[in-house]
C-alpha cells in the first residue's frame, strides 16, 4: 500500500505515442499562443516533463545513499525538471531534437568537496553492475572545459530502468557532478546572463 501511495504522487508516462509527443514539441516552436492546437501542445509537453519527477526521486535517493554509505563529506545533492520555456528554448536552438530524446528534462546534481570525489563517485557508477547498464553517455567537461563560458562539470546520461516499476523505463535523466567552485562558476554565470538579459548560460549572448 506505501508503494502505490507514493506512485501516486507521481505523473504517469503520456498515453501519447513518441511521434506525438515529438510533435507537440515542434508545433510549441511555430504555433501561436493561445490557440487550441498550441494549448494541445503545451498540454502534452507539460505531462512528458512532468513524468520524468519519478526517476528523478529514486535517483536522488539513491545517490544520497550511496554518497553517505561511501562516507563523502562535505556534499550537496539537489534535483530538478527542466522548465517548460527552457525546453522549448532547446529545441529552438538545436531543430534535429526530439523532445522524447532530450537528455536532460530531468536532472540530478552532485555538489562534492573535490575534484578528486568528483571522479570517485563517476567511477562508482560505472563500475556498478546496475548503473552501468543505464548510462548512454558521459560527457567530461572537467577534462575539456567548454571555451564559451568556463563550464565544468562531469556529465552522465542515463536511460531509466526499473524492474519494481518498468513503467518510466527509458526515460532519461542526467546527473552532473561538480565541485562547489565550479558550482560556484556556473551559478555565477547564470546570474550574469539574467542581469545582462542574455542567456550565456546557453552560449548566447555578445561575446
Amino acid at each position: 500500500m506505501d508503494k502505490i501511495t507514493d506512485l501516486m504522487r507521481f505523473s504517469s508516462v503520456p498515453s501519447e505515442s513518441k511521434s506525438k509527443i515529438n510533435r507537440a514539441g515542434k508545433t510549441l516552436l511555430t504555433e501561436p499562443e493561445g490557440t487550441d492546437k498550441f494549448f494541445e501542445a503545451f498540454d502534452i509537453m507539460d505531462r512528458w516533463r512532468a513524468c520524468h519527477a519519478y526517476p528523478i526521486n529514486t535517483f536522488q535517493s539513491t545517490l544520497r545513499t550511496k554518497l553517505k554509505d561511501h562516507k563523502y563529506s562535505d556534499y550537496i545533492v539537489a534535483q530538478r525538471l527542466k522548465r517548460l520555456p527552457t525546453i522549448i528554448d532547446k529545441l529552438r536552438r538545436y531543430p534535429n531534437m526530439q523532445l522524447t530524446t532530450m537528455q536532460d528534462i530531468g536532472g540530478v546534481r552532485a555538489i562534492l568537496k573535490s575534484v578528486k570525489d568528483v571522479y570517485r563517485l563517476r567511477d562508482e557508477y560505472v563500475n556498478s553492475a546496475h548503473f552501468h547498464e543505464m548510462i548512454i553517455d558521459e560527457r567530461d567537461y572537467i577534462a575539456c572545459p567548454r571555451d564559451a563560458d568556463g563550464y565544468r562539470s562531469l556529465h552522465l546520461v542515463f536511460k531509466y530502468k526499473n524492474i519494481q516499476n518498468p513503467h518510466y523505463d527509458g526515460l532519461k535523466l542526467e546527473m552532473q557532478i561538480r565541485t562547489k567552485l565550479q558550482h560556484a562558476w556556473a551559478t555565477a554565470v547564470e546570474t550574469m546572463g539574467t542581469l545582462l538579459g542574455q542567456a550565456l548560460k546557453s552560449r548566447q549572448g555578445e561575446k
